[in-house]
């Protein structure tokens, strides 16, 4: 099943590994301690317009990429089914 992550953006609910909340991370500081384990800093595409709530973290032939998104977790996980 596909996912609307925002924009015209879609992706495939299957290489969902995580759907993170933007703002608990920020208030960590986590979030680019995050992106660096991950190794994904240079992986990200914001389709957010500035509004960022979720991060979600996929793997696709054998590489793992990011997208912040303006759709918030609980919206995101019900549309993935999970």
């Amino acid at each position: 099943m596909y996912v609307h992550i925002g924009k015209d953006v879609v992706i495939n609910s299957d290489n969902i590994i995580s759907i993170l909340d933007i703002e608990a991370l920020e208030k960590k500081k986590n979030l680019e301690e995050v992106l660096q384990n991950l190794k994904i800093s240079d992986k990200i595409i914001d389709v957010s317009d500035e509004n960022k709530k979720s991060l979600i973290i996929i793997q696709k032939n054998n590489e793992t990429f990011g997208y912040i998104t303006n759709i918030s977790t609980t919206t995101l996980a019900k549309r993935a089914g999970k």
